[in-house]
């Protein structure tokens, strides 16, 4: 089955793609860190990356644990159910007034888009401009190492 890629390429892009993996799970354990979302660490143990193929095509997949996702995001949002059974506010019902009420600023939901959609330009600078002549030399010493291992 050929594809549009031949084999040096295809071993460029791979390289390229373990190479952006790595640097995208780094960025997000210092995003997560540095915005302050972990109630557990179940979240930053998660996160890793994996270069396979889709049909003959590299693709890089970044994952988590989706839950653990949904639970660093929402672990401040109180439930609907124990809003509704708690004691009512007079003051609020009676005058309108919000005696001593604590504000608390929301949580930056939007980490994980700005950091791994945000590094996409950095992979296509990459792959359109450091496929060299001196890059090329290098994998195909790669390739003929993995040839004279298998036969």
């Amino acid at each position: 089955m050929d594809g549009k890629y031949n084999e040096l390429e295809l071993l460029f892009i791979e390289r390229a793609l373990e190479l952006h993996g790595e640097r995208v799970c780094d960025l997000l354990h210092e995003q997560i860190s540095r915005k302050k979302l972990i109630k557990s660490s179940d979240l930053l143990d998660s996160i890793r990356f994996t270069v396979g193929k889709y049909g003959i095509d590299p693709l890089l997949l970044i994952s988590f644990i989706s839950y653990g996702r949904a639970i660093e995001i929402a672990w401040h949002k109180k439930s609907n159910n124990s809003q509704s059974f708690a004691k009512p506010n007079t003051n609020v019902m009676l005058w309108g007034v919000y005696a001593n009420r604590k504000k608390f600023r929301k949580k930056d939901t939007k980490w994980y888009a700005k950091t791994a959609y945000g590094s996409v330009n950095r992979l296509i600078a990459v792959l359109a401009s450091d496929f060299t002549d001196a890059e090329r030399k290098h994998l195909k010493q790669i390739l003929e190492i993995r040839h004279e291992s298998k036969g």
